[in-house]
């Protein structure tokens, strides 16, 4: 980009960003709590430097799904199950839920590198999701596909699933702005939300799950009297909050804001009870229930936070700043500089953690420290052991063990053919999410401004950069450069846009 004209559409975005809208940070009233603060002076605590989380990303992460093995045959068809090496191992199902995870961590990859190897491998796994794993007869996600992509039995759909598969034609869609991407985004959204399937109108939430043929209610926990958390939650954390403030028609962008809002308001009146979100209603108050844990507790927070950031009326700002510290205090193993796994009773917690709660508990703690300096400090010591602690340096293409004990030490030797690192639960979602969290928050602990790449059309570069997001943060665009068009699709053009006042 010629100088003078960095600067005329730098002083154009500043006030795009200003406006709010679909585009840039929304626009926040005088004493507001979310307005962007500046960073304590001085250097960071060591492990905190935004280079950090970049060589993390590059040499603890991504050489597991660069592996030939990850990418599936043909390209795209990526195996569920893998072992500590990387090799396929184990069952030949493939889960769309897991695919949707792959192709979000190649998105992640791409949003902080640019390295266009890794969104040529997002573009192929979101259109092998498009064409086997959606149902289109009588819609959703299939839960299980084969080794050849063809759906495998006809198990239940639950809404956790369906959050998670549309999980990669989301991150693709918010790094490229693809209208095929944003169809099954929607059509999903649209799915759930619907009262004849699974949007349970009378009580305002989302059903657990339907059956094969979206005709008959399935409950997760076998209860059909309880209500699972993550029904609510992860539509939410999954695709919602992500896409709702790019989505190309503004009445979608609308709706989606009031699904947010719904969503956690519903998450606040039927989960939470004693400073906890209890993972069903049915087991509210009973301690060592299934997704009573931080990770799920401190993901909760972590939604009503990002989501009463976009809402004019802040309904969940008292809620908050009388709740999510404590929990996040209660949560920190300080003695040890970790994050706890779950609490037992109201006083006695059980130590060591799981990747993806140790993940999101950075990440809350994170956001609050754009607020709160004080949480800077306890980030200091437990974002360095998350990569201390779990990376696994014991093999080339290393990735993450998923569990440490409360002194971070592994709690399996885990041998070349275990499927550990990658299953019918964990890929590479969490590991990459973090590292792109870290590295945004690393930026604005450092004061500089953060830079991410997106993949946007030849003739729409100007005014999709000017409305670009730094991932579910609120921020503002700073500048942004055409790099040219993408070697494997000429009609993108990879753009490099910066973004400040980060909160």
């Amino acid at each position: 980009m010629r100088p003078l004209r960095r600067l005329l559409v730098s002083a154009l975005l500043a006030l795009s960003a200003c406006g709010g809208g679909g585009g840039g940070a929304p626009v926040t009233p005088a004493g507001d709590p979310y307005l962007p603060k500046t960073p304590p002076a001085g250097p960071p605590p060591a492990g905190l430097e935004a280079a950090t989380w970049l060589t993390h990303l590059d040499q603890d992460l991504l050489p597991y799904w660069r592996l030939d093995a990850a990418q599936g045959v043909p390209v795209g068809n990526f195996p569920t199950y893998r072992g500590m090496d990387g090799s396929v191992q184990g069952s030949t199902l493939r889960k769309p839920r897991m695919l949707g995870r792959q192709v979000f961590a190649y998105s992640a990859g791409f949003l902080l590198t640019g390295d266009e190897a890794l969104l040529d491998l997002a573009r192929a796994g979101n259109r092998w999701l498009l064409d086997q794993a959606r149902d289109t007869a009588r819609g959703g996600w299939y839960a299980d596909l084969d080794a050849t992509g063809a759906p495998s039995g006809d198990g239940p759909k639950f809404a956790q699933d369906m959050a998670y598969a549309v999980m990669g034609p989301a991150a693709y869609f918010f790094v490229t702005r693809d209208p095929e991407a944003e169809a099954a985004v929607l059509a999903t959204r649209d799915l759930l939300f619907d009262p004849a399937r699974f949007w349970d109108a009378p009580n305002g939430r989302i059903r657990d799950g339907m059956d094969g043929n979206l005709a008959v209610e399935v409950s997760m926990n076998g209860n059909p009297g309880s209500w699972e958390l993550v029904a609510q939650l992860d539509p939410v954390t999954a695709f919602e909050l992500l896409v709702q403030p790019v989505l190309s028609d503004p009445a979608r962008r609308d709706q989606a804001l009031a699904d947010l809002k719904t969503l956690t308001a519903r998450i606040r009146t039927s989960f939470f009870s004693e400073g906890i979100f209890w993972g069903a209603t049915g087991s509210v108050g009973t301690y060592g229930s299934g997704h009573t844990d931080y990770g799920h507790i401190l993901k909760a927070y972590g939604a009503l936070l990002q989501v009463d950031k976009r809402l004019a009326d802040r309904p969940h700002q008292a809620f908050l700043a009388s709740n999510v510290a404590a929990a996040l205090h209660r949560a920190h193993d300080a003695p040890n500089g970790r994050w706890a796994k779950r609490p037992l009773s109201a006083s006695v917690e059980e130590y060591g953690s799981d990747w993806w709660a140790y993940a999101e508990a950075d990440q809350l703690a994170a956001a609050l420290a754009l607020h709160d300096p004080a949480w800077i400090a306890v980030l200091g010591a437990t974002a360095p052991h998350f990569v201390a602690d779990y990376v696994d340096r014991t093999r080339p293409a290393r990735e993450l063990v998923p569990s440490i004990s409360r002194t971070g030490a592994w709690v399996w030797g885990w041998t070349d053919a275990d499927t550990a690192k990658c299953n019918q639960w964990k890929s590479g979602f969490h590991s990459t999410e973090h590292a792109l969290v870290m590295s945004i928050f690393s930026h604005w602990l450092a004061g500089t401004p953060a830079t991410l790449y997106f993949a946007f059309p030849a003739g729409q570069v100007a005014a999709l950069a000017a409305t670009a997001r730094p991932y579910t943060w609120e921020g503002r665009v700073v500048a942004w450069t055409d790099l040219g068009p993408l070697a494997a699709d000429a009609t993108r053009h990879k753009v490099q846009v910066t973004f400040d006042q980060l909160h």
